[in-house]
């Protein structure tokens, strides 16, 4: 019998013509999988967030009325809210060093991918080599190799791009208030690769996390100003 990836207990489900059918992939348990409930709508059609109408945030409102960061990033789709579980759950993967939970939502990345995204390259956003030494491993390059295929299949699927380098180390994101975040100037990305490289394609970055959207309209502005096609988003969480 299987153990839950995220609270080790033995999966008792009961096996039926539906599990068959449609058996679940993600290696926790029923009751670990009822605590990770998907964004509903409605959610802002830019960046995710929930929203009380269907629409577009106040948020990414402003983000199109700055002509700095307009049409930089077009949309960014997340999977989770940042609830409780969602909090605990991250403290144990990025913090604690359990990069293997991150398979627990392999099929739901790719599945995201294939919807909103496929075929363009996707992109992990890179750590500083500090954070990556602190860390041990980088969460954005796991959620975007999720969407190349375990197995055989049919759907040929870019492999994921080292293409962007972070040329300075910050800060932690998550020890900065809002105000704080958004006033910073910063040009943390640069490009590792030629603009020949970039010209003319669409490109996926991947983040474990959506807050405030600096951070990826960042990693997006390189790409934007050597030409790339079209820069879109996919994180595990929405902030």
């Amino acid at each position: 019998m299987a153990e839950c990836l995220y609270c080790g207990s033995p999966d008792t489900s009961t096996a039926s013509w539906r599990t068959l059918l449609f058996p679940d992939h993600s290696g926790l348990c029923r009751a670990c999988r009822s605590l990770f409930t998907p964004i509903q709508e409605p959610a802002c059609k830019t960046c995710s967030r929930p929203v009380e109408h269907p629409g577009r945030c106040m948020d990414c409102e402003r983000w199109e009325a700055d002509p700095h960061w307009r049409g930089i990033l077009r949309r960014n789709v997340s999977l989770f809210p940042y609830n409780d579980a969602m909090k605990d759950w991250t403290a144990l993967w990025k913090y604690r060093g359990d990069a293997v939970l991150a398979a627990s939502f392999r099929h739901r990345i790719r599945k995201l991918y294939l919807t909103y995204a496929a075929g363009a390259v996707p992109v992990p956003l890179p750590l500083s080599p500090q954070r990556l030494q602190e860390r041990g491993f980088n969460q954005a390059a796991i959620l975007a190799s999720f969407t190349t295929p375990a197995g055989l299949s049919l759907r040929r699927t870019p492999q994921p791009a080292d293409i962007l380098v972070r040329s300075t180390h910050e800060e932690k994101q998550s020890k900065k208030s809002r105000a704080e975040r958004l006033s910073s100037t910063s040009r943390p990305f640069e490009l590792r690769v030629d603009k020949k490289d970039i010209e003319g394609k669409h490109f996926v970055l991947f983040d474990d996390i959506y807050t405030t959207g600096l951070t990826l309209r960042k990693a997006a502005l390189p790409l934007v100003e050597n030409g790339a096609a079209d820069v879109c988003s996919i994180t595990l969480i929405r902030g």
